[in-house]
């Protein structure tokens, strides 16, 4: 397997705007959950979510260029520019035809959708408004990174619930190790509307804010929803050093696996979802005890968190009673493309040298008290993702510094 490296990185979610105000809010365990203040949310069952709050698309592009875009499309054309930025690349001294772009979307802008359709409804064929359709394609995203930069590779989204990030990686490195493209800007993102969160009322559960706005969610309480965009900069290993980047981790294994459930459920018993973390372990060449840290896509939903828990369990069999596991949605909420946090979040930890804080795994089945602590290793070599969405798809990878 071809090595691919990661030189640039770039999250805007709840946690905080651009990388550095994301690390810190990771590495402090500060939750971006809060009480919804965007949208009235008085007849639903919930009213929290991971919001990306104070985002500003004049702090990254021009009025003319970003009025066209919807707020996903915003956030995800802003942290491109500051992956770009950070991995060193000079694109007007590349051939912008080997440079690929490869996003993942569960839904695209679905505040866009809505206001096309509404517009439709209320005025007909002929007075819907034309200027909303563009941004009701899920590819919107990928595209307008694409035009901003003047980028004219590859260019791909993936939509696959929970997953889209982790497949679009999966991608990108396909097409890094077929010599397709020489650099790849990989990402996920999603925005949080209120015609979004009418139609996941039924999985969240009645988790609602205290009068004194204290957001107390924990495992089995059901999903907690976030929004935000995420990119990397993927290159393969040998172009990164030719031209002496700063690495932040190398992809050494990607494993995705699907397996049988119900509409609206995640695989039934794990089997493939530990079947993904095995392969991804054996591919890396690594065991179990080597891996310093690990990121699971546990979503408060009880049902996915008690898969993973109990996965890992199973893989980690003696250790697992010690093992710490970094949920990093119950920090900032879940979206379509949220695996691009969990990977951001696992190369910023391998380039630092710091340990991601963590809860003990036994916490996503309920079993402890969800205590946020950092296991305080002194090396980070490598670290495991794992991912798992509705519908019974799965994935892992192995980064390694």
């Amino acid at each position: 397997m071809t090595d691919i490296a990661v030189t640039g990185v770039s999250v805007i979610c709840s946690l905080g705007i651009g990388r550095k105000a994301f690390w810190e809010g990771l590495t402090n365990a500060r939750s971006g959950i809060k009480k919804i203040q965007s949208f009235d949310t008085t007849a639903l069952r919930s009213n929290i979510a991971g919001c990306v709050e104070d985002f500003d698309p004049r702090r990254f592009m021009p009025t003319n260029v970003y009025r066209r875009m919807s707020r996903i499309s915003q956030m995800a054309v802003a942290a491109s520019m500051e992956a770009l930025a950070d991995s060193g690349l000079k694109l007007d001294q590349m051939d912008r035809d080997r440079i690929a772009v490869i996003m993942g979307t569960a839904y695209g802008s679905s505040s866009s959708v809505e206001d096309f359709y509404v517009s439709f409804l209320s005025d007909g064929p002929r007075g819907a408004q034309p200027l909303y359709f563009p941004e009701t394609v899920p590819n919107a995203p990928a595209s307008h990174i694409a035009m901003f930069h003047g980028i004219t590779g590859p260019n791909t989204t993936f939509c696959q619930n929970g997953i889209s990030a982790e497949n679009a990686v999966l991608y990108a490195q396909n097409i890094l190790a077929g010599n397709y493209a020489d650099i790849a800007l990989v990402g996920g993102a999603d925005e949080l509307s209120p015609i979004l969160y009418n139609c996941y009322n039924t999985f969240i559960q009645g988790i609602r804010a205290d009068d004194d706005g204290q957001v107390r969610p924990r495992p089995g309480n059901g999903i907690v929803l976030g929004e935000g965009a995420g990119i990397i900069v993927m290159e393969r290993m040998d172009y990164a050093l030719r031209r002496g980047a700063r690495i932040y981790g190398i992809l050494k294994s990607a494993v995705q696996t699907g397996g049988y459930t119900q509409i609206g459920h995640y695989e039934y018993g794990g089997v493939q979802m530990r079947r993904a973390i095995e392969l991804a372990i054996e591919i890396a060449g690594v065991g179990p005890e080597e891996l310093d840290q690990i990121c699971v896509s546990a979503n408060y939903s009880g049902e996915l968190d008690r898969m993973e828990a109990r996965g890992l369990s199973g893989i980690f069999d003696q250790q697992a009673d010690d093992l710490i596991v970094t949920p990093l949605k119950y920090l900032a909420g879940d979206f379509g493309g949220a695996g691009i946090l969990s990977i951001s979040a696992t190369l910023m930890g391998l380039r630092n040298q710091v340990s991601l804080p963590g809860v003990r795994l036994s916490s996503l089945l309920g079993e402890s008290d969800m205590e946020w602590q950092r296991p305080g290793k002194s090396v980070i070599a490598s670290s495991l993702l794992t991912s798992s969405t509705f519908g019974g798809g799965s994935a892992a990878m192995v980064f390694t510094k």
